[in-house]
This record gives structure tokens, C-alpha cells and sequence, in this order.
């Protein structure tokens, strides 16, 4: 009868178990490490301005002197004594409304229009697109100069034609629809997005439908509206999340 006997330094059960361990936090590393760019940008461009802009909130900041915490008192001034906060309030959901529905359809409406062109369909996408690439204060100041109540060429065009244009950004009544020719005007980013969507629906789509007898208007709100919906909504979120971020255009035309 023969007995196997097993010395104790060769038995190796730990070793697996630390080598293990050492992949383990070896693969948390990589993954640390292909996730440090995403960290770091929600930290530095989201969750520290969150933080700040709390924190400002309970302090009095004139951007020149240190700033002094001053608890919950301008909460208190902004909704007791503060003449203009309802003013604010009502053209910012002016803004988000308007802005919102005449940038996706604008956007819409425009990609449309080309989608259907063809030729030189590489040319009007482009020139549709340079304007969202202008800064926003250039392009403001370039819209203030077109819309200038004197000497602009859209006000001489117009009285040329017998129609007083009106002062436009300098009029209260007429400020927040000058702002959203300014928004329309740049909204090249939204009409390739959009574009590209209308471009991805198959045509076959459209061959069936016209064989049943489909109109384009149907074809439109039963083919088009359907297959770009996700994109539509997209639109819907950007634009609103972009008006409510909507302020370098109007300091800047207010101050031109």
C-alpha cells in the first residue's frame, strides 16, 4: 500500500487565490484609467461649477471683492423684494417655449428642403452650417448691425419698400423675436443633425407609400415624422436646455 505524501511548501492553493487578486486591481486600474478622462471632465465641467454656483448663491460676490457668506438672504430679496424676478421668469419661459419650437421646426423645415435637393447639396449644407460656427458675441454683433434701427440694411430695405422696421433690439416688445432670428440664424448645428436623419430613412418607405396612394403629407407624418422621432427629441431637450442657457446673445445686443 502506497501512501502520497505532500510536503508543506509545495502546496500552492494560496498563490492562485493572490495571484488573482493581483488581476483584479491590476483590471480596476485600466479600467480607472480608461475612465479618468470622463471623470474628470464631470468633475471639473459639471460637478465642481454645480458646487460653486451653490455656494455663490449664499454670499455676497461682486466678482471684485472676496466673497461673503451671507446664508439664504439673497433667496429672500429674489423672492419678496426683487421687482424684476417675475419679469425674468416670464421671458426666460418665453425663451424656452419660442426658442424651442421655432429652432426644431426651422431646423426641420430646412433639412427638409435640402434632403430634396439634387445638386449642389454639399454647397447649401455647408453655407446652412458656417453660422453656427460664428461666437456668439460676433455673431450678436453682426445681427445688431443688420438690425440697426438708423443705418441698418434691413431697416433701409424696408423703408425702401414703405414699412417702418422698428427698433428692434433696442424695443422691449421686439427684442426677444430679434433674439430668436439671431437663435434661427445658427441653428446649422440641429439642421445636419437632423439631415442626417432625414437622409437615413429608407426610400423604400416612401416607394410603398406612393403605391398605396399616399400623399406627401401623409408620407410626411406617417413615414418621416416616425423614423426621425428619437432625433426630433433630441432637438426638443437641446434647444430647450440651450434656452435656458441663453444669455452671452442677450448681454451682448443689449450693451451694443
Amino acid at each position: 500500500m502506497t501512501a502520497t505524501l505532500s510536503h508543506p511548501d509545495t502546496d500552492s492553493s494560496p498563490a492562485p487565490a493572490k495571484g488573482l487578486g493581483r488581476v483584479r486591481s491590476r483590471r480596476r486600474w485600466v479600467v480607472l484609467g480608461f475612465m479618468a478622462p470622463a471623470i474628470l471632465g464631470f468633475a471639473i465641467f459639471f460637478a465642481y461649477p454645480l458646487v460653486a454656483t451653490v455656494y455663490f448663491s449664499l454670499t455676497r460676490y461682486d466678482l471684485i471683492n472676496p466673497p461673503a457668506f451671507i446664508g439664504f438672504d439673497n433667496y429672500v430679496r429674489m423672492f419678496t423684494t426683487e421687482p424684476l424676478v417675475g419679469t425674468a421668469a416670464y421671458n426666460t419661459l418665453w425663451l424656452v417655449i419660442v426658442l424651442t419650437v421655432c429652432r426644431v421646426v426651422f431646423a426641420l423645415g430646412t433639412a427638409q428642403i435640402i434632403s430634396r435637393l439634387r445638386r449642389g447639396l454639399g454647397l447649401i449644407r455647408t453655407l446652412c452650417y458656417l453660422p453656427a460656427l460664428a461666437p456668439p458675441a460676433a455673431a450678436t454683433l453682426v445681427f445688431v448691425f443688420v438690425f440697426n434701427p438708423e443705418f441698418g440694411p434691413v431697416n433701409r430695405f424696408l423703408r425702401w419698400l414703405g414699412i417702418d422696421g422698428g427698433l428692434w433690439f433696442n424695443d422691449p416688445n421686439m427684442s426677444k423675436p430679434s433674439l430668436t432670428l439671431l437663435v434661427l440664424w445658427g441653428s446649422g448645428e440641429l439642421m445636419i443633425i437632423i439631415l442626417a436623419a432625414l437622409l437615413d430613412v429608407p426610400q423604400e418607405q416612401y416607394e410603398s407609400a406612393s403605391l398605396d396612394g399616399a400623399g406627401p403629407v401623409r408620407r410626411f407624418w406617417h413615414i418621416t415624422l416616425p423614423s426621425i422621432s428619437p432625433v426630433l427629441m433630441f432637438g426638443i431637450v437641446n434647444s430647450m436646455i440651450f434656452a435656458l442657457q441663453f444669455f452671452t446673445q442677450a448681454v451682448v445686443a443689449a450693451a451694443a
